[in-house]
Parts: C-alpha cells; sequence; structure tokens
C-alpha cells in the first residue's frame, strides 16, 4: 500500500515537472517572439540622415508659372486672351464686348421708343391742329349767316343800350344788353348758332346758363335755364338742345318765365333781334 502511494506521489511530480517545463518553453518562445517584433519595429523607426545630404530641389515661381499654364492650357473650358477679358467659350464673345453689345441694345430700344413717342406726339399734335381747323371752320359765324331763336315766344324785355327800360319785378329803369324771351318752364332750348361751349355757370340774376364762342369774336349767352345737357368744351350745331327752360329767378317774377339771351362782339353787346332769323 504504501509502495503504490509512493509511485503515484512520483507518477504526479513528474507529470508536474513536465508541465512546468512546457510552460518555461512557451514564455522562452513569446519572449524570443516580441523580442524580434519590436527589434523590426526599431529598424522601420531609424531616419537614414545621408539623405538630408542632398537637398530638395525647391520649385520655383517660373516652375509654378508653367505648371499652371499647362494645367490651364489643358482645360477646355477656359483659356486666357491678351487683355483684360475672358473668353466664354459657349458664345465666342468677351465679356467687354457682350456689355458693348448689351448697351447698343439698350441704346438702340431707347432710340426707337423715344422716336415712337415722337411720332405719336407728332401725331397727336397733328390731330389737335385739324380738330382745331375743324372746329374753328364749323362755328365761324358771320352776321349774314343769322341765327335761330333758342325758344318759340315774344319778346318781353327789348335789348337797350341807348336809353333805359322798365323792369317791372325792380320797379326801375336801366339798361338791357339783351334780350329776354318768354317761355314756358320745362321747354326744350337750342343753341342759337354753331360754337364751343366756354363756360356752364349760375348767376343770381339771370340763374343756370351757359356761355358759347361762336367764332369770329362772336360770343352768346342763355341764360334762366335748368337740366344742362351739354359741357364745357363741346362743339354744338345749330339747333342743338343745350337744356330746358326754368322757373324764373326773382329778378323776373313778373316778368314771368323766359329765356335770356344775350350776344355780343369783341365783348360788346349787340341788338340780337338783327341777327335772329
Amino acid at each position: 500500500m504504501r509502495k503504490r502511494n509512493v509511485k503515484r506521489f512520483n507518477k504526479e511530480k513528474i507529470m508536474m515537472l513536465a508541465s512546468s517545463l512546457l510552460i518555461v518553453a512557451a514564455c522562452g518562445l513569446t519572449g524570443y517572439y516580441v523580442s524580434e517584433k519590436e527589434k523590426g519595429d526599431l529598424e522601420s523607426q531609424v531616419v537614414d540622415f545621408s539623405e538630408l545630404e542632398n537637398p530638395v530641389k525647391t520649385e520655383t515661381a517660373e516652375d509654378i508659372g508653367a505648371v499652371l499654364d499647362k494645367d490651364l492650357d489643358a482645360d477646355p473650358f477656359f483659356a486666357e486672351t491678351g487683355g483684360n477679358s475672358v473668353i466664354n467659350p459657349d458664345k465666342n464673345k468677351t465679356i467687354s464686348e457682350n456689355n458693348a453689345d448689351t448697351a447698343s441694345s439698350e441704346t438702340e430700344e431707347k432710340k426707337q421708343e423715344q422716336e415712337e413717342t415722337e411720332d405719336e406726339g407728332k401725331q397727336e399734335q397733328q390731330e389737335a391742329q385739324e380738330t382745331a381747323s375743324q372746329s374753328v371752320a364749323s362755328y365761324a359765324f358771320m352776321e349774314d349767316d343769322g341765327m335761330g331763336w333758342p325758344v318759340p315766344g315774344n319778346v318781353i324785355l327789348n335789348y337797350s343800350m341807348d336809353k333805359t327800360i322798365y323792369f317791372s319785378t325792380l320797379s326801375q329803369y336801366k339798361y338791357n344788353p339783351a334780350i329776354v324771351i318768354s317761355a314756358n318752364e320745362g321747354d326744350a332750348v337750342s343753341a342759337c348758332a354753331s360754337g364751343k361751349v366756354t363756360a356752364i355757370g349760375e348767376s343770381e340774376e339771370i340763374g343756370n346758363f351757359l356761355k358759347m364762342d361762336l367764332g369770329n369774336g362772336y360770343e352768346m349767352i342763355l341764360g334762366q335755364l335748368q337740366e344742362i345737357s351739354v359741357s364745357e368744351g363741346e362743339i354744338l350745331e345749330r339747333g342743338q338742345v343745350v337744356g330746358k327752360v326754368a322757373a324764373p329767378t326773382k329778378y323776373y317774377s313778373l316778368e314771368g318765365t323766359n329765356v335770356y339771351l344775350k350776344i355780343t362782339k369783341s365783348d360788346i353787346p349787340l341788338n340780337p333781334m338783327s341777327l335772329l332769323d
């Protein structure tokens, strides 16, 4: 029994010794491997100072310029001209030429617009002159032409500038530079002659009125009107309706409803009866 135990102990001792030898051998191999690897790393990190004895060639500005020129010449989309402009290969024009073309185009457009404006102005002026000449020709009144009555009716107050006549409503005698024609309220009132309406207004004495230029220095005033249907600047023909008869003002309340008619030449009153047909 004792011998068996001793034999087993020896066997275990031998196994432990073998295991220890294997461990020592493994550690030795590992250390050798690590040492060799570190040695290789150190050799790779050694700097060869001998290369410093041969100076590196420094690139000059000319060399850099040559490289840039070579690169630029090789680029098909970029080229340098002899001036300050850059060629646009797509349009084959320089920027300065493009600017010049644009300026020239704008100048041509402005010139064309100016010419069109001038032509329009000349045309408008010509039309205005033609209209004015036609207007003047259409109402150049002459005494031989005569005048139509503004309303059918009797004269209740005659023209009188050489002596005074009696005004019933005013209860006084005074000069009368016009005639007063009896009419019915609401009757149509017509222009006595062709002419241009120069004024439309209201007076305390003759109520609503209109003034016309008949041409050749003749002018006409129609008073005691309502519902005037024409406007200032309008060209009227003889017999054209201009409004209606209004109720009389307080200056003619006793005389009754009427139309006031005054004719002047060069601002001098004329007797309308000498011109009315």
